[in-house]
């Protein structure tokens, strides 16, 4: 039945054991900006000194109970415990700030940024559907006036960027020079062009910024942090990769202005979160007590025989050395 007792107790403490790994792996992963590997290595340090602190209270237990606590250098153990539970408490404050105070700023912060990106790529198509229009007027109308009367300022504009007119065709005489023909293959030819980036802008801008969306909308602990970090680099890199495409229009191709806000919140420390948000001391302190008395339960419950006096203790040792018994 001790066995039993022993085994229980010891499955319950290892859960919640289990429990403030994840809470402090959590806050770690905030603090240390994603950076799983530190997180997951200083948590499994943290728990495997309490499950060892726990076993050396457990196995010395009996003499601070007849020594007294106070008096007992074992006791120290205690102080360690305790040291471990301040660093865990503080990552739970930080993690409970996060989670009750910050999340929903977060979450709109990123929705924000993630509809600008989206955006960038919808102005894109908008601005070459417009400027295909707009050259496809503007080249026939060029080209029906160089048919008409050939200047050499039509024949240079016609022959550099964005028109590119072949030497052949302004070399040819007027009645052979087809306009509709010319201004489909001149088109066609910025058409797929323009085609090939908005697939490019739909993989890499619109989709990624879905996924992104995805990321926080949804609260994904385990990649949140790293791209918090990261999602004013991909709205720059996303503006950046957009206005480039945006050069290659024919006409209409100046470069759109982007600008957002480069102060993210502090998730990475949290005494400058705490200045943001004031965070909620009680509740982490709570969880933080129960989890570790029922972390203790072993210890609690663990069996030890307490003597009234130095003397008796000396007295039963030495009979039961002497295999005999104890007459009261």
């Amino acid at each position: 039945m001790k066995q039993e007792n022993f085994l229980f107790v010891d499955v319950v403490s290892s859960i919640f054991l289990l429990i403030l790994l994840l809470c402090n792996f959590f806050g770690m992963l905030y603090m240390t900006e994603g950076n799983m590997l530190l997180s997951l290595a200083v948590s499994l340090i943290i728990v495997v000194c309490y499950y060892f602190v726990l076993q050396l209270l457990k196995r010395n237990k009996e003499r601070m109970l007849n020594q007294g606590y106070l008096k007992s250098t074992a006791s120290l153990f205690f102080i360690v415990f305790v040291v471990f539970g301040l660093i865990s408490y503080v990552f739970m404050i930080h993690l409970v700030n996060i989670e009750k105070n910050s999340r929903k700023a977060i979450q709109k912060e990123a929705g924000e940024k993630v509809l600008l990106v989206k955006d960038l790529a919808i102005q894109y198509d908008k601005r070459a559907n417009e400027s295909m229009q707009t050259f496809e007027a503007l080249f026939k109308g060029k080209l029906q006036a160089y048919k008409n009367q050939r200047t050499n300022v039509l024949r240079n504009e016609l022959g550099n960027p964005p028109f590119n007119l072949p030497e052949a065709i302004l070399n040819s005489p007027s009645a052979s020079i087809d306009v509709s023909a010319s201004t489909n293959a001149i088109l066609n030819a910025y058409q797929v062009k323009y085609n090939n980036n908005h697939k490019l802008l739909d993989s890499l801008v619109f989709k990624k910024a879905d996924s992104y969306n995805q990321i926080f909308q949804q609260w994904d602990r385990l990649s949140l942090a790293t791209n918090y970090v990261g999602l004013n680099d991909f709205v720059k890199s996303s503006a950046t990769l957009v206005n480039e495409k945006i050069k290659e229009l024919p006409v209409d191709n100046e470069p759109i202005k982007v600008t957002i806000s480069e102060r993210n919140l502090p998730l990475d420390s949290p005494i400058a979160l705490a200045k943001i948000y004031s965070p909620d001391y009680l509740l982490p302190l709570i969880i933080i007590l129960i989890m570790h008395a029922f972390i203790l339960i072993p210890y609690f419950t663990y069996r030890v025989r307490k003597y009234n006096s130095p003397r008796l203790k000396d007295a039963e040792a030495e009979i039961i050395n002497r295999g005999g018994t104890i007459e009261l």
